[in-house]
């Protein structure tokens, strides 16, 4: 029979054989969550095929962001078209973190891409009617809607959310655009966007392409690259002439209206020049220290020459070294 000291001696050499086992164990999934919480920063994962493999562990694991490690692994199956294997992977991981959506998004993701409709309708909706202010979550419930005949479907979702970011004001927009009928309600909602976003490149596009109509600015654009291309060998008045057939399709472009008083401006008629630069909207201008120069200098020429000084003043204020000059040969 065993004495107490060898019982004792059997037990601590277990719970080290134990103790060890649970460390390796901690120890590869510290490193696995180092892995994990790297990929997640790509839209694309970059794990390859093998890597995320090793992720697919016998017991439930989550890094420290409580995404699943199998929601890795989906991921990758996802992005290499192993559809069967990522929805598997990410049903898995549902199971081990019931809590959150980011498997509900990527299941939804999968069975569009597989145009299994029905199955990316349900999620879809499910993970937008639990976290509507999730811009990914907003995009695929729009694209889940059966008929976007008229705005007022979008405008219903959009109400619901109650932190309206920009990503999601962008979707929102796009939406509106290729709907075939603005209510009321979305008038309102653009406007608002309008007044919020002046400076928003992407925004303002959306808007001035729901208002004109996405030909009719694309046509602009190619027309003001014609202009461009005249203006280049010196024919100022043809330029002109190209310029406000774009503005007759983008009646408030702040590039369209630049140019063409800048085209006057070359050709010395600073009375037109001067009515073009007042028709920019300013609070959307990008470059307000150019907009004060040209108005100086047309003032100026046209014998308003305190306006014009003052204008040129701003210009110098706001930083644009070329009314520095302007104001030593004018106002000095």
């Amino acid at each position: 029979m065993k004495s107490i000291k060898e019982i004792i001696l059997l037990f601590l050499v277990l719970f080290s054989f134990l103790g060890l086992i649970s460390n390796s164990v901690v120890f590869r999934s510290y490193i696995y969550q180092q892995t994990t919480v790297k990929d997640m920063n790509y839209v694309q994962p970059r794990l390859s095929l093998d890597e995320a493999k090793k992720l697919d562990l016998s017991y439930p694991n989550i890094n420290i962001y409580v995404v699943p490690f199998k929601t890795h692994l989906g991921r990758v199956y996802l992005r290499d078209s192993m559809y069967k294997d990522a929805i598997a992977s990410f049903h898995r991981a549902r199971k081990i973190n019931p809590f959150l959506l980011i498997n509900e998004n990527y299941l939804a993701e999968t069975y569009l891409s597989i145009n299994e409709l029905d199955s990316f309708k349900f999620y879809a909706r499910k993970i937008f009617n639990k976290a509507p202010n999730h811009p990914g979550h907003f995009a695929f419930y729009i694209k889940s809607l059966d008929s976007l005949q008229n705005s007022k479907k979008i405008d219903s979702a959009f109400n619901t959310i109650s932190v309206k970011s920009t990503k999601i004001w962008k979707i929102y927009l796009a939406s509106i655009y290729n709907t075939g009928t603005i209510k009321e309600q979305a008038e309102r909602n653009i406007k608002i966007a309008d007044s919020i976003y002046k400076k928003n490149k992407e925004i303002q596009y959306i808007i001035d392409a729901i208002r004109y109509g996405g030909d009719n600015i694309e046509k602009s654009d190619e027309l003001i690259g014609v202009a461009d291309a005249i203006a280049k060998v010196g024919d100022f008045e043809g330029s002109i002439k190209v310029l406000k057939k774009a503005l007759e399709l983008y009646p408030t472009s702040n590039s369209i209206y630049d140019k063409i008083a800048t085209s006057y401006f070359k050709i010395s008629m600073n009375d037109s020049s001067l009515k073009y630069i007042n028709k920019i909207d300013l609070s959307k201008y990008e470059n307000p220290g150019r907009y004060f120069l040209i108005k100086g200098i047309n003032l100026v020429k046209l014998d308003k020459k305190e306006e014009g000084c003052q204008a040129l003043y701003q210009s110098i204020i706001l930083g644009d070294k070329e009314a520095v000059k302007a104001n030593r040969s004018f106002c000095n």
